[in-house]
């Protein structure tokens, strides 16, 4: 169980870095949003 944790941590860690570059600054509403969102849910899991 321990490995699916680490697993979905890396694919948020991912979504969360691919959502810094289209987030342009933090300037683009949705990419920054999913930014957020994906950084959370990587520090939870």
């Amino acid at each position: 169980m321990a490995w699916l944790y680490l697993g979905l941590a890396a694919v948020f860690e991912i979504v969360f870095v691919l959502g810094m570059k289209y987030a342009d600054g933090f300037s683009r509403l949705m990419p920054t949003l999913v930014t957020a969102v994906a950084s959370s849910a990587a520090s939870a899991s």
